[in-house]
């Protein structure tokens, strides 16, 4: 019998139990497009009330805030010329955030197209998740961590020898962390994609707690700010990155509840089917805890245009977001040739 077109109308939604197992969403009972749309019956169906309705919408709203953001930033704030190579991390990280945004639309707008699609798509959003957590990394390693007392031989050396670690060369530590922090980033953003392609095969027991886990991985990276406010008043010294860096990660560990736990449709399966499920919840506070970065990512900035520590290159910015991109469609690619040997549409 040939499928129905979506017509919209809640008669052309089917249940959990009529969809393809790779579709069905946890205590989510209804509200499930047909598989086969067109491109344009998917297009039409983000205006009518489906199980992805709002998941579409929570994120496209940001990446219109977003894009409206960035370009304020980079063409009509900053005194410099938007192609100045000490906007070369800002860049990075403006297409993180972007990238994260419009995958995340499109991979939930089309993925009722096929199941290959949809298993294209969403190997596609986790690698772009962990290209931005890379690109935040960028931007960290520039406008940020150079200006933490923790990484700064000249305050932490006589601070170390009042504990009575004379022997520690901070130097060398400072010098090896700063030549490592890019290239462990990196490999951390490529381990986060093949581990979460993977937690979509058929055999894992715990996907959802499996790519909260890894994209938690690559927030190791913020572990300076953190030891910086313990050992001094970052409170006081720098209050903007000090309020917006833990409310970021507050956000942060609530989405990360709403994504593991399935409440509030755990709850009360079929309540929350259209509006109000965790992974709409899970995508508000997403972008609130991107909202709060780009305030600290931007005074970051501002300090670092007054006195930079060093100059931005295009091999050590754009370089690396180039050859991550190509390790990522690597691994995308890698999976997608796995599923066609083991999913028919």
């Amino acid at each position: 019998m040939p499928l129905k077109s979506y017509t919209g109308d809640k008669s052309s939604l089917l249940r959990w139990d009529e969809v393809p197992d790779d579709f069905v969403e946890c205590f989510i009972l209804s509200g499930y497009r047909r598989l086969h749309l067109t491109a344009q019956e998917c297009l039409a169906s983000i205006f009518q009330p489906t199980n992805e309705t709002l998941n579409f919408w929570t994120h496209f709203i940001p990446l219109v805030l977003f894009v409206s953001k960035f370009y304020q930033v980079f063409f009509l704030s900053s005194d410099l010329p938007f192609h100045h190579p000490a906007l070369l991390p800002l860049w990075c990280y403006a297409s993180g955030v972007l990238l994260t945004f419009a995958m995340s639309c499109t991979a939930h707008v089309f993925s009722c197209r096929s199941l290959r699609l949809r298993a294209a798509f969403f190997f596609l959003d986790y690698a772009s998740i962990s290209y931005y957590g890379f690109a935040s990394t960028v931007a960290y390693s520039y406008y940020l961590l150079p200006r933490l007392n923790l990484l700064d031989p000249t305050v932490m050396t006589p601070y170390l020898q009042s504990l009575g670690w004379h022997r520690v060369d901070y130097n060398m530590l400072m010098a090896l962390y700063s030549e490592l922090v890019l290239p462990v980033a990196f490999v951390l953003a490529v381990t986060c994609t093949v581990a979460c392609c993977k937690s979509r095969s058929e055999d894992c027991s715990y996907p959802f707690a499996i790519r909260t886990f890894v994209f938690a991985m690559p927030l190791s990276m913020a572990c300076p700010v953190m030891i910086e406010s313990l050992l001094f008043d970052l409170g006081r010294k720098n209050p903007t990155l000090f309020v917006y860096f833990y409310r970021r990660y507050f956000w942060l560990l609530v989405a990360a509840f709403f994504n593991v736990s399935k409440i509030p449709e755990r709850i009360q399966p079929g309540w929350f089917d259209i509006i109000g499920h965790s992974h709409q919840l899970f995508h508000i506070f997403t972008f609130l805890s991107i909202y709060d970065q780009m305030h600290y990512v931007e005074q970051g900035l501002e300090q670092f245009l007054k006195a930079p520590h060093t100059s931005p290159t295009l091999q050590g910015t754009i370089g690396y977001m180039v050859l991550l991109t190509v390790c990522l469609g690597l691994v995308v690619r890698k999976y997608l040739k796995g599923l066609a040997n083991t999913k028919q549409d």
